[in-house]
């Protein structure tokens, strides 16, 4: 997995954090979202509608930073590494499936 995930989308920074403290129909994860300092974490706890699962896994920890650009909003996302959790048990594929479905973000190089 790449060590930093970058996406842009349309949304408002406002409304990119105020989707993010709600559950919708389309999100691939249950999550927990905490709010820090000048950025955000989230905790994948489980897959939703899916075969696979987090159940056994650690679940995978992500610092969130938005970046206002006028009319859109940049996201960084970043897996935050540690002596319980050395890699993510997630697919970048789904964390990118994630973003666009949450907040219709398009992945970025």
């Amino acid at each position: 997995m790449e060590s930093e995930l970058h996406y842009i989308t349309n949304y408002s920074l406002d409304l990119c954090l105020e989707y993010m403290k709600h559950d919708n129909i389309y999100d691939k994860f249950e999550y927990v979202w905490e709010e820090k300092e000048g950025y955000y974490l989230i905790t994948f706890t489980e897959y939703k509608n899916s075969i696979l699962s987090l159940a056994t896994s650690p679940k995978p920890t992500f610092k969130v930073t938005f970046e206002n650009m006028g009319n859109q909003t940049g996201i960084s996302v970043q897996f935050i590494t540690g002596f319980l959790q050395p890699v993510s048990f997630v697919y970048t594929k789904d964390i990118d499936t994630f973003w666009e479905k949450k907040l219709d973000a398009k992945k970025v190089k």
